[in-house]
């Protein structure tokens, strides 16, 4: 090989390799990929006031949060607690160059941060009392700064196209399922009236009778409604749902009633059973039976009749009910 075809061959590889880097760049900035960061409160109202974070892409919902959920997610913030992880979409201004964001979800969590910053939200909801009905303008510096520096983690995708970004909003948000309120005390409340109540909503009759679904004893709704029948069976018909709450903060440390409320519901359930010996195949096995058949057996057979006649009452009752 002359020395002339040597310098070709080198140039010529040169080039190729040249193409090949400027290439592959052109194609890594168009293949779209996703990154985890943090940003704080003060940098993305920052963001959002010099209109580099835009919270209503044409995919999201309008702003529908109530004040108290708004409140109570502020008071997350001061409490320090971790809030879920934020998604936006990053790009660059065809306008000033500037990054920009769009905001996949977590839109209302930031309305919210936004609104309270503006001192346009009073806080309804918070476990300190002594900042409640207060805005962001009235909170101590020290509570100020908390906020203002509190981390949120995020998602950024980047190079994802208008029709991927829609398809990722569709698949976060199809199949959300909330936690119900018992899953939700569950997870939050402790304590003697707590363990109890799991303990009767863990009994095969719920299932073997059909009372509830494998997906409704999944979602605890076999604990909620012992916890409704223990309240019943201790003062009578009440509001159901909202008392659940006072007698699990009532009886955290100790239910000393608990083995005479368990023997009271299993003698019902037997007499129930006995009365409807197809009671799994019937139409009157749903909760709100069983509830009024507790009520039958508690208030007209208690104290009032020998126990022999007791279940032929309660007998004719169901039967008429």
């Amino acid at each position: 090989m002359t020395a002339k075809s040597a310098q070709t061959s080198v140039m010529g590889v040169q080039t190729w390799y040249t193409r090949a880097i400027n290439l592959t760049q052109k194609e890594l900035l168009e293949v779209a990929k996703r990154s985890s960061t943090t940003k704080d409160v003060a940098l993305l109202q920052q963001l959002y006031k010099e209109g580099q974070l835009r919270l209503a892409p044409e995919f999201q919902r309008n702003s529908v949060w109530p004040n108290a959920a708004k409140s109570y997610l502020i008071d997350t913030i001061i409490c320090d607690r971790p809030i879920p992880m934020l998604f936006f979409q990053r790009s660059a201004s065809a306008q000033t160059g500037r990054t920009v964001y769009d905001v996949i979800d977590g839109q209302q969590r930031l309305r919210a941060i936004f609104e309270y910053l503006d001192n346009r939200l009073r806080l309804s909801e918070t476990q300190d009392h002594s900042v409640k009905g207060r805005k962001f303008g009235e909170l101590p510096a020290q509570l100020q700064d908390r906020i203002l520096n509190y981390d949120l983690v995020i998602e950024e995708l980047s190079a994802y196209s208008n029709d991927d970004i829609a398809d990722v909003f569709e698949r976060m948000n199809r199949y959300v399922v909330r936690l119900s309120p018992q899953e939700l005390r569950h997870a939050k409340k402790k304590g003697a009236f707590k363990d109890f109540v799991e303990d009767l909503g863990a009994m095969t009759f719920w299932k073997n009778e059909r009372v509830f679904s494998d997906l409704q004893l999944r979602r605890m709704k076999a604990v909620e409604f012992s916890a409704e029948l223990v309240i019943l069976l201790i003062e009578g018909p009440q509001d159901k749902k909202s008392s659940i709450d006072l007698y699990y903060g009532r009886y955290e440390r100790n239910f000393p009633d608990a083995r005479k409320i368990e023997s009271r519901l299993a003698t019902y359930i037997r007499w129930v059973k006995r009365a409807l010996p197809d009671l799994s195949e019937g139409r009157y096995r749903k909760p709100v039976d069983l509830y009024q058949y507790v009520i039958y057996a508690s208030r007209q057979t208690d104290n009032i009749l020998p126990r022999m006649n007791r279940i032929n009452v309660l007998a004719s009752l169901l039967q008429s009910a």
